[in-house]
């Protein structure tokens, strides 16, 4: 538990944070002619991929000579080997998930023509499996398990985004904020 709540003091961290240091280029964009409802659609996908990059490659030690190489090509073994299965659940499936679900939802925000599950889903995959190549190689674990929970995320995300265009198409911000 104690880990779930790091990742979330330390993404409300960063989100304040990076909001903090895009301000200004929000202003000068801002000037441009983009509305500042579409630069926080900006914001949301790069604090969505920093924050992926962040308490995936960048909260642990990195080494790159690792004592052992792990690699599991095994969906859902986990729930054979651990001991406490709802808790591993908690701690390592679910965080998994939370964390691709604004991807899932920015992806098609900001990408107009990343607007249909199959183009969004890829991004996500993309961006999943880069990290478990990176992992693999720094002394971390790459694990299906991994890929497949940051997809479901995606899909989540992906959702979240139909029914929120489907409420809000008529909504001069929502239209702002889906411009390009």
């Amino acid at each position: 538990m104690h880990r779930i709540q790091a990742h979330i003091t330390l993404a409300i961290i960063f989100v304040i944070g990076i909001t903090i240091l895009y301000l200004p280029i929000m202003a000068k964009l801002k000037r441009k002619g983009k509305s500042i409802i579409r630069q926080c659609g900006y914001l949301g996908l790069f604090c969505s991929l920093f924050l992926i990059i962040f308490a995936t490659i960048l909260f642990v030690p990195i080494t790159l000579h690792p004592e052992q190489y792990i690699l599991n090509f095994i969906p859902f073994n986990w729930i054979f080997e651990e001991e406490d299965v709802i808790n591993h659940f908690i701690v390592e499936v679910v965080p998994n998930i939370m964390m691709f679900i604004p991807l899932g939802i920015f992806i098609p925000v900001i990408l107009k023509n990343k607007r249909n599950i199959l183009k969004t889903l890829v991004m996500v995959l993309a961006v999943t499996f880069s990290v478990e190549f990176v992992q693999y190689f720094i002394g971390r674990s790459s694990d299906i398990n991994d890929i497949i929970t940051n997809l479901l995320g995606g899909v989540i995300g992906y959702g979240i985004f139909i029914v929120a265009n489907n409420l809000f198409k008529n909504k001069n911000w929502w239209k702002q904020l889906l411009e390009n």
